[in-house]
């Protein structure tokens, strides 16, 4: 094993630095000292004009102490992703490339999100073993999407901050824990912290934007993703985003990362910037000069720089009497901290991590089936009518496939991708059940009706159409937000062209990750089915095949809400306000407090059997002094989510049965709500999510479903960000349309 992992080391760069001098024999290379004890020696050894260059992403060597470069900058956001650190050759060409986050997020699938972040950082140590990876990835994204304009909203898992922080524990743990006990395998990085969610919009840009956030709202909305990500994921990396928040640069803010994520949530690892950001501080927030910018964002508990501004100034802001050389140690072992938990300074024996090898663990048939599963279960089923689908292969011979979207390969990435063994495009997927004829009719921007004409008369000699419509990354990306949320161009009208010559059955496919209003499909009587992929991956067009032809059966629900296209029309981005404000016209952000009618509401889904819900008790109660004893504790300590599997003493626990009632095997996402006595009254959510299992059941067959019911998921939080207790008839439903209520009650 040693000369193997050897072999395999030499090309890395910085691995293996123990093994000769000066480092050999060093406190740092003693892997009996403790991970502090050992990063504060190296840090004592190094002089300043050393120190200075480790601060950046691109960490300089030391030649003096034997240590060698590093890049922190690697992405990982749903499969390695072709940036800074992570590099693609003939020899070592490719990736597993998984749905973009947003397609996952709509699983509802805890333990596929868990076996993703597995695979990932199991192919993370692999090209790391080769010299074409760091082992720092920049992932995952858990801030929520707050407006439908959102450009990055589809590298999320969608809207809910639970959910939100139920993938980011799941997700996490599997990136990070493996085979080792002693080592992390990859370290994952929580961003953007926090409350980012602009790229550019009325005259402000990520960079510029100060986003005004109540104490209600960050404590129910901004903060429980990162919580999670920190106490319940065990998260080794952070990066404090672009944005101010209430007039404090997230880079500068003392309070977050120092106070809350070190402090009370026992945060132990790096926090980098964004890119760019720490020059922000000065530049485009003028919170302070260079000089001070130095000293703030390190006092304040960030820890490398993306970007050249402390290496620039950092040595005039000591000088000046500013930043302290103290700030900096400080900083560096939190950095070499991380290092040494990756095994970087310890012996190549007894790391299983070592011996991973391109071959044996990156593009394997296994990863390319996870791929083609989660592309299958993010699938969401939105229109059946008549259960026109899925079609049979024995009545349906030809296919007319139109629309933009019908020959997707790259967009089905979404962004932060690398390169992909192959991309099976919806084309190439229908292709494998059935003759296709196909014709675009549009591109995605639909500028022009020229090509309707023959995409109409491809419809009419097809035994069943398929349109493939939406939206892409040119639409919404890093960077750019939308300005609208319809269907670019004509697409509207290639929908009602479409349907009104399909001779057979006619079945929308939407691929988008933000939210955009497809209403003219869900009323046309004429389109039978309707179904959202988000950007579904390497597999996405075989995913989408199967479910139309019933090879797969769709169990997907959606992880956004499908708003009418009036939504934002006075409805400004820079308002971060998640509650009904009628002064300016917020009707309500997310299916939480949107008082208006959704084209789709979060949650929604079908399915090509039936399922129902029933419960063996007709109501709960919970003691209100438990809970506003509980309430007052996470309060205490600034606790903002919990995840299910770590409640040890839940207020009461809430068992659903599920039954398949109907004539095919299936899975089904049960999902729990809890309402308030008074929703929507007095900053109430209208409902929130407390609960979600996604289970698969023969026909006939039925199962229990058990959710623990801790403080975090019926207390509420009120206009200071305290926790409260409400007492009162409460219900808990399941399902998105309510298909289950049970009484609770608060006394």
């Amino acid at each position: 094993m040693r000369s193997m992992i050897g072999a395999a080391l030499l090309a890395t760069g910085y691995a293996r630095m123990c093994d000769d001098a000066p480092l050999k024999g060093s406190v740092l290379c003693d892997e009996t000292k403790t991970t502090t004890e050992r990063a504060k020696w190296i840090v004592s050894q190094l002089e300043v004009g050393e120190k200075l260059d480790l601060v950046g992403n691109v960490a300089k060597p030391i030649p003096r102490m034997g240590i060698s470069h590093y890049d922190w900058w690697n992405e990982a956001l749903h499969g390695l992703g072709s940036a800074h650190g992570v590099s693609f050759t003939p020899e070592y060409p490719c990736a597993t490339s998984f749905p973009q986050v947003i397609t996952t997020g709509a699983t509802f699938n805890k333990s596929l999100w868990n076996s993703i972040g597995r695979v990932v950082s199991d192919e993370a140590r692999a090209m790391n073993n080769v010299g074409h990876a760091g082992l720092t990835f920049w992932a995952p994204n858990i801030n929520l999407i707050r407006d439908p304009r959102w450009g990055r909203g589809h590298e999320t898992p969608g809207e809910d901050p639970f959910a939100t922080a139920e993938y980011a524990a799941k997700l996490v743990s599997g990136f990070q824990v493996g085979e080792d006990p002693k080592h992390i395998k990859a370290s994952s990085c929580c961003k953007h912290y926090y409350a980012y969610d602009l790229e550019d919009w009325g005259g402000k840009t990520r960079h510029t934007f100060n986003a005004i956030v109540n104490p209600q709202d960050e404590a129910d909305t901004y903060l429980p993703t990162f919580y999670s990500c920190v106490v319940n994921g065990n998260a080794s990396g952070m990066m404090c985003s672009y944005n101010e928040v209430n007039g404090v640069p997230s880079c500068a803010n003392e309070r977050i990362m120092n106070g809350l994520a070190r402090g009370d949530w026992g945060f132990e690892g790096y926090i980098t910037s964004d890119c760019g950001a720490v020059k922000n501080v000065d530049e485009t927030h003028h919170y302070a000069d260079a000089n001070a910018t130095c000293k703030d964002v390190l006092q304040a508990g960030m820890d490398s720089d993306c970007g050249g501004f402390l290496r620039a100034n950092l040595n005039n802001s000591m000088k000046a009497g500013q930043a302290k050389i103290t700030d900096v140690d400080n900083a560096l072992v939190n950095l070499f901290s991380v290092q040494i938990r990756l095994g970087m300074f310890d012996s190549a024996e007894n790391q299983p991590y070592l011996t991973y090898t391109y071959k044996g663990k990156v593009n394997t048939p296994a990863n390319q089936k996870l791929a083609l599963e989660a592309a299958q279960q993010g699938m969401v089923l939105l229109k059946n009518t008549n259960n026109a689908f899925p079609l049979s292969t024995s009545t349906v011979k030809k296919v007319a496939v139109i629309g933009p979207n019908a020959n997707a390969t790259t967009t089905m990435q979404g962004n932060y991708a690398g390169i992909a063994p192959y991309l099976i495009s919806p084309i190439m997927g229908i292709s494998k059940y059935a003759e296709v004829n196909y014709v675009e009719g549009c591109n995605i921007t639909c500028t022009s009706t020229d090509g309707f004409k023959s995409a109409a008369a491809a419809a009419s000699d097809a035994d069943a159409t398929v349109l493939i419509i939406g939206i892409s990354t040119k639409q919404e990306s890093e960077a750019h937000d939308r300005m609208d949320i319809s269907l670019p161009g004509y697409q509207e009208d290639l929908v009602n062209t479409i349907a009104a010559a399909s001779k057979g059955p006619l079945i929308v496919v939407v691929m988008a990750g933000g939210s955009v209003d497809f209403s003219v499909a869900k009323v046309n009587p004429k389109v039978e089915g309707v179904m959202w992929t988000g950007y579904p991956g390497q597999s996405g067009g075989q995913a989408i095949a199967d479910v139309i032809f019933g090879t797969y059966n769709p169990a997907g629900r959606l992880p956004h809400t499908q708003y009418p296209k009036d939504y934002i029309t006075n409805l400004s981005m820079l308002d971060m306000g998640m509650r009904p404000n009628a002064s300016n016209n917020n009707t309500g952000r997310t299916y939480r407090f949107y008082t208006g009618e959704a084209v789709y509401p979060y949650g929604s889904g079908m399915s090509y059997t039936t399922f129902s819900y029933s419960s063996s008790v007709s109501s709960i109660s919970i003691s209100k002094s438990d809970l506003s004893a509980a309430a007052a504790e996470m309060t205490s300590k600034h606790q903002y989510s919990f995840n299910s599997e770590m409640v040890s003493n839940p207020l009461a626990t809430v068992s659903i049965k599920v039954k398949n009632t109907g004539s095919r095997d299936g899975s089904d996402v049960v999902m729990v709500f809890a309402k308030s006595p008074t929703p929507g009254q007095d900053g109430k959510p209208l409902k929130s999510l407390i609960g979600f299992e996604r289970v698969f059941l023969n026909i006939g067959e039925e199962k229990t479903v058990s959710f623990p019911v801790p403080a975090s998921s019926v207390a509420l939080a009120d206009s200071t960000g305290a926790w409260t207790a409400v007492g009162g008839e409460w219900k808990f439903v399941v399902g998105a349309a309510d298909e289950l209520v049970i009484p609770m009650n608060i006394a």
